[in-house]
């Protein structure tokens, strides 16, 4: 065995001993195992869901594992049971998760049922999985019965539910105040502590345009700032979403300016001026559920930020609002993307198109996001009173300007754990409106919302709603406005003006019947008219989704305006995918095969119904050098023309990346006054900012009451070790992972509420032995500031043998290790065995000293063994 080989072996000794003590820890609550399959999922996106049948009886006694519990994200500081499923994902603990949402489960004939404060969940007590007299459920299963977001990080070894309402509890691991411990790390009082930038650059037919925008924020005395600066394709430079947030306890003030969308009877509307918000519960108001330029919560789930991961690397991420295209952004290389400031008041239908990074043709994938009634439901209780006046506009925006003055005021109460009440008023552009609003828990009716709505002599209503009852589930809403409801307000909504002086009405609802697993249909249908569109839109049709073999997948959904969206995907081989799939008036026909060297090639057809058909056939690879380079290249064939692609997309640095495409497409080249060459080029930048440098940013929202710690290590490294081999080693949030540092040793930790927290560095798994030289400094967070806590680590070796006397062991004998100045750094003893063992020494030469004998040891990266010391016989 090689010292290396006995290094590694010692550190996973030490490994080893760190989950022997988290295991005994655990033991009341069954063994910890080490992390398996993860298991994900949302209310939404159960329908093709495995679930054991009914009487499933678990694997052996022993296969429980504890994990941590996050609740509506805060690390709740108490464990939860999990049970491994055979087909991968976990179930839960039934009863042990109800006392953690402050529910209980109570048995009614063949249902268990959990109260809520949005009515009963229900569960089949037949596909209750029995397991060591526990009751289990896959996390699918119980996602679904409570319209919550219920997924394992394997990462933290964590089971995370995000509830549509607050449980009202104060979680035992929330983070300290100042007054209970004195930070090492202060928050910063002045600070540029967050930086988002994108710029699109396009070039058609002889024609330029260049659009950017940048996100700014962070602290200002006690309290944080935050800007967005963007230019249009038309060069005029704007000013937005600008002002100072102050946190005072169970109140917020702003002063700046806000993109206001109270209500759907409410209009859209821009106010300069002053802000102020109090709810007796401000974690759940101003909490993580807020939208990225939301002063309060106006929903408890989604808000005004549409994001997601798991897209196309380096692909385009398109945002459609009732059928239109809204905006388009980069995907990241990590699969994620993110809309801020998107304006939604509830009526709308949103579905954001994932594209591959070369592609003009379908979407690989199509997400919805629906925003639920539950969602605008409050605990029994819960007060949100929140008003503010100034102008009515931007005057640092020359599209929009001011026009007088402008204001409003809401209040929302939770009257009991069903109904929650509400109304408010607004001024803006020079009409005055006023509504109620009741949001009510029906059981398994659901939850349905109602809203009055008016404006002088013209009205407005609105009723929403969703439920579920075991394999069925529904939604709908309904919403009519009178004429001149909006008089002579021209609404600039996504870039598409109107004027509201007809009446206007949607209605809009579907059915969902997940038959089994593999089978979901669908029954939607829409009776609606926009002075928008100008026509109206009706349709019933039916839709579905269907996965008959774990090869091949077959869907169908109507679009807004009834056209249908469908996809069927094949999977011949293991490195093939065949697909059929049209969305939006575009068609396409495609095969791919992977090579297992890490290319691949895709052939396609793609008809326009506009532009016509076009043939690709593309190769795609990437160059791994030291910033990895997706990149991709093939010819394009249309209308008797040839033309070509070229793609490439790289992450220049953590936080910093690009995407550049150079196509000449032969249907574009065919319009007269246009040409087919295209240039596109756009250049996203994410970061946290630090007084020791930029590290990548979450994406997340600046005006939650949350904030991040971020910071980088340093030290000097042995030769041939880079920061980068260090990339991946977590970092610990009160003794649990909740970051990782990069390829260049920053790391950032976002999304903590304001508080004292210890921040650790988790040596045990550095590649090798780096120590801090400050193990676990408390750091304060301050809402939507970056707190700066670096790390200066040093290498620490040590060397371990045996002392012997004629080949026996010397027990109990006294060691001296003295360092090349002579100076006596270590004393230890051997143990009943003869052997020792030296840790915690910089690299040099030390001479180990031991009745007499003496040997040298040279510490260069490696821990040392086998450094045995043979002292002289004893004199007789």
């Amino acid at each position: 065995m090689t010292a290396g080989t006995r290094h590694r072996c010692v550190r996973g000794y030490r490994l080893r001993l760190r989950w022997l003590t988290l295991l005994l820890c655990a033991l009341p609550m069954l063994a910890i195992a080490k992390p398996g399959v993860s298991a994900s999922t949302t209310a939404a996106s159960t329908p093709n869901a495995t679930i054991p049948p009914a009487g499933y009886m678990a694997p052996a006694p022993h296969a429980t594992r504890v994990a941590g519990f996050f609740l509506n994200g805060r690390d709740s500081g108490q464990s939860i049971t999990l049970l491994p499923l055979p087909q991968g994902g976990y179930a839960v603990d039934l009863d042990q998760f109800a006392r953690r949402i402050g529910s209980l489960v109570q048995e009614q004939g063949p249902l268990l049922v959990l109260p809520t404060p949005l009515g009963n969940a229900q569960l089949q007590t037949a596909e209750a999985i029995s397991h060591d007299q526990q009751r289990y459920f896959p996390i699918a299963t119980l996602a679904k019965a409570l319209g919550a977001k219920i997924s394992f990080d394997e990462q933290e070894f964590a089971l995370k539910t995000e509830l549509p309402w607050n449980p009202g509890s104060t979680a035992p691991g929330a983070a300290l105040s100042t007054q209970q411990v004195k930070p090492d790390i202060y928050a910063p009082s002045l600070s540029l502590s967050s930086w988002h930038s994108e710029a699109y650059y396009t070039r058609l037919g002889g024609t330029s345009t260049l659009s950017t925008y940048t996100d700014l924020g962070g602290a200002l005395g006690p309290g944080f700032w935050r800007m967005r600066y963007y230019t249009n394709p038309g060069g005029q430079n704007r000013l937005s979403n600008y002002g100072w947030i102050l946190d005072q306890g169970n109140g917020r003030w702003m002063l700046g300016e806000d993109q206001l969308a109270l209500d759907p009877l409410l209009p859209y509307a821009q106010l300069t001026g002053a802000q102020y918000a109090w709810t007796n519960q401000p974690a759940l108001a101003y909490g993580t559920a807020m939208g990225a330029d939301q002063l309060v919560a106006s929903q408890l789930q989604g808000g005004r930020t549409v994001s997601g991961g798991n897209g196309p690397p380096g692909g385009i991420a398109e945002l459609r609002v009732n059928g239109q295209v809204v905006a388009r952004t980069a995907i990241r290389l990590d699969g994620t993307w993110q809309f801020r400031d998107v304006l939604l008041r509830g009526d709308e239908r949103v579905e954001v198109a994932l594209y591959q990074r070369f592609g003009a043709g379908t979407p690989v994938r199509i997400e919805s996001v629906n925003v639920a009634s539950s969602a605008q439901a409050l605990p029994a209780g819960t007060i949100i009173s929140y008003g503010g006046v100034g102008a009515d506009g931007n005057p640092f925006d020359p599209a929009v300007g001011t026009h007088g003055l402008g204001g409003f005021y809401q209040l929302r109460y939770g009257l009991s754990q069903r109904w929650t009440l509400g109304g408010a008023v607004q001024r803006a552009g020079g009409q005055d409106y006023g509504i109620v609003n009741a949001v009510g828990g029906f059981g398994s009716l659901g939850t349905w919302g109602m809203t009055l709505g008016r404006n002088g002599s013209a009205s407005a209503w609105s009723l929403s709603g969703n439920g579920q009852s075991k394999s069925l589930s529904w939604s709908g809403y309904a919403i009519q406005r009178g004429a001149n409801y909006f008089p002579d307000y021209t609404a600039a909504f996504y870039g598409r003006y109107a004027t509201y002086t007809a009446a206007s009405y949607d209605r809009y609802a579907t059915l969902n019947w997940n038959v089994r697993p593999d089978l979901g249909l669908t029954l939607s249908g829409r009776d609606a008219y926009d002075p928008i569109y100008g026509q109206p839109i009706r349709f019933v049709k039916p839709g579905f989704s269907w996965r008959p073999y774990a090869s091949l997948g077959l869907s169908a959904q109507p679009d807004y305006f009834g056209n249908y969206a469908w996809n069927a995907s094949w999977l011949p081989g293991a490195h093939d995918q065949v697909s059929l799939s049209s969305y939006s008036g575009v068609s396409q026909a495609q095969w791919q095969h992977s090579f297992s060297d890490g290319y691949s090639t895709t052939l396609a057809a793609t008809h326009d119904g506009y532009l016509g058909t076009r043939y690709s056939a593309l190769l795609s690879g990437m160059w791994r050098g030291p910033r990895p380079v997706l990149w991709t290249a093939g010819l394009l064939q249309g209308r008797g023309r040839f033309g070509y692609l070229l793609d490439a997309a790289v992450e220049a640095m953590p936080g910093l990346s690009a995407h550049l495409q150079v196509q000449n497409d032969p249907l574009n080249a065919a319009i007269p006054g246009v040409g087919g060459l295209l240039v596109q080029f756009v250049m996203v930048a994410d970061f946290a900012v630090t007084s020791s440098g930029l590290t990548r940013g979450s994406m997340g929202s600046y005006a939650a009451r949350v904030g991040a710690i971020s910071g980088r290590i340093s030290g000097k490294l042995p030769a041939n070790v880079h920061w980068s081999d260090l990339a991946g080693v977590p970092l610990l949030i009160d003794g649990r992972p909740r970051g990782k540092l990069d390829s260049n040793g920053h790391y950032l930790i976002a999304n903590l509420a304001p508080g004292v927290y210890r921040v650790q560095l988790d040596a045990e798994h550095m590649p090798i032995d780096l120590v801090p030289d400050q193990a676990a400094p408390w750091v304060q967070v301050r809402a939507g500031v970056t707190t700066t806590a670096d790390f200066h680590v040093s290498l620490r070796l040590g060397f371990a043998g045996r002392i012997t006397r004629a080949s026996q062991p010397l027990v109990n004998a006294p060691i001296e290790v003295i360092d090349a100045q002579g100076k006596v750094v270590k004393k230890i003893d051997s143990d009943q065995w003869g052997y020792y063992r030296v840790d915690d020494l910089p690299p040099g030469t030390y001479t180990v000293r031991a009745d007499g004998a003496s040997r040298s040891v040279t510490l260069q990266r490696a821990f040392l063994y086998q450094q045995d010391l043979a002292v002289a016989p004893a004199k007789n």
